[in-house]
Protein backbone atom coordinates (compact mmCIF):
# COMPACT_ATOMS: atom_id res chain seq x y z
CA UNK A 1 0.00 0.00 0.00
CA UNK A 2 0.79 3.45 -0.81
CA UNK A 3 3.01 5.27 2.12
CA UNK A 4 2.30 8.71 1.86
CA UNK A 5 6.07 9.79 3.38
CA UNK A 6 7.82 7.85 0.76
CA UNK A 7 5.51 9.26 -2.22
CA UNK A 8 5.25 12.80 -0.61
CA UNK A 9 7.95 14.77 -3.37
CA UNK A 10 6.29 13.03 -6.15
CA UNK A 11 2.73 14.09 -5.18
CA UNK A 12 3.96 17.60 -5.20
CA UNK A 13 6.11 17.63 -8.63
CA UNK A 14 2.61 15.76 -9.64
CA UNK A 15 0.26 18.47 -8.47
CA UNK A 16 2.59 21.25 -9.84
CA UNK A 17 3.00 19.99 -13.32
CA UNK A 18 0.70 22.20 -15.58
CA UNK A 19 1.56 20.60 -18.40
CA UNK A 20 -0.98 17.34 -17.61
CA UNK A 21 -4.72 17.01 -16.62
CA UNK A 22 -4.61 17.16 -12.54
CA UNK A 23 -7.94 15.97 -10.72
CA UNK A 24 -6.90 17.74 -7.64
CA UNK A 25 -5.67 20.70 -9.25
CA UNK A 26 -8.53 21.07 -11.61
CA UNK A 27 -10.86 19.92 -10.03
CA UNK A 28 -11.24 19.42 -6.42
CA UNK A 29 -9.46 22.36 -4.72
CA UNK A 30 -11.02 25.05 -6.86
CA UNK A 31 -14.54 23.36 -6.36
CA UNK A 32 -13.32 23.72 -2.39
CA UNK A 33 -12.39 26.85 -2.35
CA UNK A 34 -15.20 28.20 -4.05
CA UNK A 35 -17.95 25.65 -1.95
CA UNK A 36 -15.70 27.88 1.45
CA UNK A 37 -16.62 30.93 0.02
CA UNK A 38 -15.19 34.11 2.39
CA UNK A 39 -12.56 33.22 4.13
CA UNK A 40 -11.25 36.53 5.15
CA UNK A 41 -9.99 37.32 9.00
CA UNK A 42 -11.64 33.27 9.69
CA UNK A 43 -9.68 30.69 12.09
CA UNK A 44 -8.97 27.65 9.53
CA UNK A 45 -8.65 24.16 10.60
CA UNK A 46 -7.23 21.95 7.39
CA UNK A 47 -8.27 18.06 8.21
CA UNK A 48 -5.61 15.66 6.14
CA UNK A 49 -3.82 18.93 4.60
CA UNK A 50 -1.35 17.22 2.57
CA UNK A 51 1.56 19.62 1.08
CA UNK A 52 -0.84 22.53 2.11
CA UNK A 53 -2.43 23.22 -1.54
CA UNK A 54 -6.17 24.39 0.12
CA UNK A 55 -4.33 26.52 2.95
CA UNK A 56 -2.37 28.27 -0.05
CA UNK A 57 -5.61 29.57 -1.67
CA UNK A 58 -7.55 30.41 1.93
CA UNK A 59 -4.26 32.53 3.12
CA UNK A 60 -4.35 34.61 -0.35
CA UNK A 61 -7.87 34.74 0.15
CA UNK A 62 -7.19 36.47 3.60
CA UNK A 63 -7.70 33.61 6.12
CA UNK A 64 -6.79 35.52 9.90
CA UNK A 65 -4.98 32.17 10.72
CA UNK A 66 -4.69 28.16 8.90
CA UNK A 67 -3.93 25.34 11.01
CA UNK A 68 -3.52 21.93 9.25
CA UNK A 69 -2.65 18.80 10.32
CA UNK A 70 -1.70 15.41 8.45
CA UNK A 71 -0.54 12.34 9.13
CA UNK A 72 2.46 12.25 6.76
CA UNK A 73 5.42 13.30 8.09
CA UNK A 74 6.67 14.03 4.53
CA UNK A 75 4.22 16.36 3.51
CA UNK A 76 4.07 18.29 6.38
CA UNK A 77 7.51 19.00 6.38
CA UNK A 78 7.12 20.19 2.26
CA UNK A 79 3.55 21.60 3.47
CA UNK A 80 6.15 24.43 6.16
CA UNK A 81 8.54 24.80 3.17
CA UNK A 82 6.43 26.79 1.38
CA UNK A 83 6.35 29.39 4.01
CA UNK A 84 2.61 30.36 3.55
CA UNK A 85 1.20 32.90 5.45
CA UNK A 86 -0.57 32.70 8.50
CA UNK A 87 -0.27 28.75 8.36
CA UNK A 88 1.26 26.05 10.56
CA UNK A 89 1.47 22.87 9.86
CA UNK A 90 1.84 19.68 12.07
CA UNK A 91 1.44 15.91 12.12
CA UNK A 92 -1.65 14.66 13.85
CA UNK A 93 -3.87 12.25 13.21
CA UNK A 94 -7.68 13.21 11.79
CA UNK A 95 -8.60 9.52 13.23
CA UNK A 96 -8.35 10.09 16.68
CA UNK A 97 -9.72 13.00 19.09
CA UNK A 98 -8.24 16.28 17.96
CA UNK A 99 -6.20 18.36 20.29
CA UNK A 100 -7.74 21.64 20.04
CA UNK A 101 -9.48 23.61 22.13
CA UNK A 102 -13.78 23.95 22.26
CA UNK A 103 -14.92 26.64 19.94
CA UNK A 104 -12.18 27.56 18.83
CA UNK A 105 -12.31 27.66 15.04
CA UNK A 106 -14.90 29.24 12.57
CA UNK A 107 -14.44 26.66 9.26
CA UNK A 108 -12.79 23.50 9.65
CA UNK A 109 -11.81 21.86 5.68
CA UNK A 110 -10.84 18.13 5.05
CA UNK A 111 -10.13 17.51 1.18
CA UNK A 112 -10.41 14.23 0.35
CA UNK A 113 -9.06 12.92 3.24
CA UNK A 114 -12.48 11.94 4.97
CA UNK A 115 -12.10 8.17 3.45
CA UNK A 116 -9.42 7.62 5.30
CA UNK A 117 -11.08 7.76 8.58
CA UNK A 118 -13.01 5.04 9.87
CA UNK A 119 -15.03 6.35 12.61
CA UNK A 120 -16.79 9.26 11.10
CA UNK A 121 -19.37 10.00 13.55
CA UNK A 122 -16.50 10.65 16.10
CA UNK A 123 -14.81 12.76 13.55
CA UNK A 124 -18.17 14.67 13.50
CA UNK A 125 -18.48 15.50 17.35
CA UNK A 126 -14.90 16.22 16.96
CA UNK A 127 -15.35 18.76 14.21
CA UNK A 128 -18.54 19.65 16.11
CA UNK A 129 -16.67 20.34 19.36
CA UNK A 130 -13.68 22.89 17.88
CA UNK A 131 -16.53 24.67 15.97
CA UNK A 132 -17.54 28.26 16.69
CA UNK A 133 -21.26 28.31 17.16
CA UNK A 134 -22.38 28.77 12.97
CA UNK A 135 -19.00 27.58 12.19
CA UNK A 136 -18.88 25.60 9.09
CA UNK A 137 -17.27 21.79 8.07
CA UNK A 138 -16.74 21.64 4.25
CA UNK A 139 -15.15 18.38 2.86
CA UNK A 140 -14.95 16.60 -0.26
CA UNK A 141 -14.42 12.86 -1.25
CA UNK A 142 -14.66 10.45 -4.34
CA UNK A 143 -17.81 10.63 -5.67
CA UNK A 144 -20.02 6.76 -5.14
CA UNK A 145 -20.46 6.86 -9.30
CA UNK A 146 -16.84 7.34 -10.02
CA UNK A 147 -15.51 4.86 -7.46
CA UNK A 148 -18.28 2.19 -8.70
CA UNK A 149 -17.07 1.92 -12.40
CA UNK A 150 -13.56 1.96 -11.36
CA UNK A 151 -12.83 -0.63 -8.78
CA UNK A 152 -11.12 -3.00 -11.47
CA UNK A 153 -8.92 -3.26 -14.16
CA UNK A 154 -11.38 -5.24 -15.72
CA UNK A 155 -14.02 -3.00 -15.41
CA UNK A 156 -11.90 -0.67 -16.64
CA UNK A 157 -11.22 -2.65 -19.89
CA UNK A 158 -15.07 -3.32 -20.56
CA UNK A 159 -15.58 0.71 -20.35
CA UNK A 160 -12.77 1.42 -22.55
CA UNK A 161 -14.51 -1.10 -25.15
CA UNK A 162 -17.86 -0.10 -24.92
CA UNK A 163 -17.11 3.60 -25.68
CA UNK A 164 -19.97 5.69 -24.00
CA UNK A 165 -21.67 2.80 -22.12
CA UNK A 166 -21.29 2.49 -18.69
CA UNK A 167 -21.33 -0.44 -16.52
CA UNK A 168 -21.55 -0.24 -12.22
CA UNK A 169 -20.23 -2.71 -10.51
CA UNK A 170 -19.25 -3.29 -6.59
CA UNK A 171 -21.28 -2.32 -3.96
CA UNK A 172 -21.94 1.15 -2.90
CA UNK A 173 -23.95 -0.16 0.36
CA UNK A 174 -20.70 -2.30 1.20
CA UNK A 175 -18.80 0.67 3.50
CA UNK A 176 -15.63 -1.44 4.56
CA UNK A 177 -12.24 -0.56 3.81
CA UNK A 178 -11.45 -1.49 0.44
CA UNK A 179 -7.62 -0.86 -2.06
CA UNK A 180 -7.93 2.04 -4.31
CA UNK A 181 -5.82 2.41 -7.34
CA UNK A 182 -4.35 6.17 -7.90
CA UNK A 183 -2.87 5.49 -10.67
CA UNK A 184 0.84 6.43 -10.54
CA UNK A 185 0.29 7.53 -6.69
CA UNK A 186 0.06 3.62 -6.50
CA UNK A 187 -3.08 1.89 -3.86
CA UNK A 188 -4.54 3.06 -1.04
CA UNK A 189 -6.92 1.82 1.88
CA UNK A 190 -10.14 3.61 1.80
CA UNK A 191 -13.38 3.47 3.19
CA UNK A 192 -16.81 4.27 0.78
CA UNK A 193 -19.32 5.83 2.62
CA UNK A 194 -23.00 5.96 1.67
CA UNK A 195 -24.76 10.06 0.72
CA UNK A 196 -26.51 8.60 3.82
CA UNK A 197 -23.91 7.82 6.51
CA UNK A 198 -22.48 11.81 5.79
CA UNK A 199 -25.60 13.38 5.82
CA UNK A 200 -27.05 11.30 8.42
CA UNK A 201 -23.49 11.75 10.74
CA UNK A 202 -23.68 16.05 10.17
CA UNK A 203 -27.44 15.86 11.12
CA UNK A 204 -27.03 13.46 14.12
CA UNK A 205 -24.12 15.85 15.67
CA UNK A 206 -26.01 19.10 16.03
CA UNK A 207 -25.46 19.89 12.16
CA UNK A 208 -27.60 21.54 9.34
CA UNK A 209 -26.71 20.47 5.54
CA UNK A 210 -26.48 23.90 3.53
CA UNK A 211 -24.74 22.91 0.39
CA UNK A 212 -23.43 20.18 -1.90
CA UNK A 213 -21.27 20.26 -4.83
CA UNK A 214 -21.03 17.49 -7.49
CA UNK A 215 -17.85 18.74 -8.72
CA UNK A 216 -16.69 19.53 -12.33
CA UNK A 217 -13.14 20.37 -13.88
CA UNK A 218 -12.00 24.09 -14.52
CA UNK A 219 -12.70 25.26 -18.25
CA UNK A 220 -8.81 25.76 -18.71
CA UNK A 221 -7.94 22.32 -17.98
CA UNK A 222 -9.37 20.53 -20.88
CA UNK A 223 -6.51 22.06 -22.98
CA UNK A 224 -4.53 19.70 -20.78
CA UNK A 225 -5.92 16.45 -21.50
CA UNK A 226 -9.85 16.79 -23.72
CA UNK A 227 -10.98 13.24 -23.26
CA UNK A 228 -10.01 13.43 -19.43
CA UNK A 229 -11.57 16.41 -19.43
CA UNK A 230 -14.88 14.95 -21.35
CA UNK A 231 -15.07 12.47 -18.87
CA UNK A 232 -15.27 14.12 -15.98
CA UNK A 233 -17.85 17.29 -17.27
CA UNK A 234 -19.94 13.82 -17.56
CA UNK A 235 -19.36 11.65 -14.89
CA UNK A 236 -18.87 13.43 -11.22
CA UNK A 237 -15.85 12.50 -9.70
CA UNK A 238 -15.99 14.40 -6.16
CA UNK A 239 -18.49 15.68 -4.21
CA UNK A 240 -18.47 17.75 -1.57
CA UNK A 241 -20.53 18.33 1.59
CA UNK A 242 -20.87 22.09 3.53
CA UNK A 243 -22.39 21.75 7.28
CA UNK A 244 -22.92 24.43 9.69
CA UNK A 245 -22.76 23.76 12.92
CA UNK A 246 -26.07 24.76 15.12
Amino acid sequence: MTDYDKIAKHFLERRADKSRFDYNRDIEVPAMVKLIGNVKNKVILDLGCGFGDHSLKLSKKGAKKIIGIDLSKELIKFANEQNISNCKFEVGNIDQKLKFPHNYFDIVISGLAIHYIKNINQLFKEVKRVLKKNGTFVFSTGHPIFDLINQTPKLKNEMKALGTRRIIDGNYFDESQKISDLGSIGKVKMYSYTFETFIKSGLNNGFELIDYVDAKPVQGSKKYDSEKYKLTTTLPTFILFKFKKK
